[in-house]
């Protein structure tokens, strides 16, 4: 393997590497705004049946949710 080779198959690898980064902070992105609807429709539910507890909890799970 030459030079250009080794450099070439390295610089694949970083980009793949990075590739693969992206998808996951995509799928990150994606599930923690799922997370973050599902919990509003729980706080929603909470409020409706007025259920402090609940309320609370979902609130709480939220805003951890939100700091990540």
């Amino acid at each position: 393997m030459n030079q250009y080779q080794a450099q070439l198959s390295g610089l694949e690898t970083f980009v793949s590497n990075l590739n693969s980064l992206y998808i996951e902070l995509i799928i990150d992105n994606a599930v923690k705004s799922h997370n973050m609807k599902a919990l509003k429709l729980k706080i929603d539910e909470a409020l409706i049946h007025n259920d402090k507890e609940a309320f609370f909890n979902y609130t709480n799970e939220l805003k951890a949710l939100e700091d990540l």
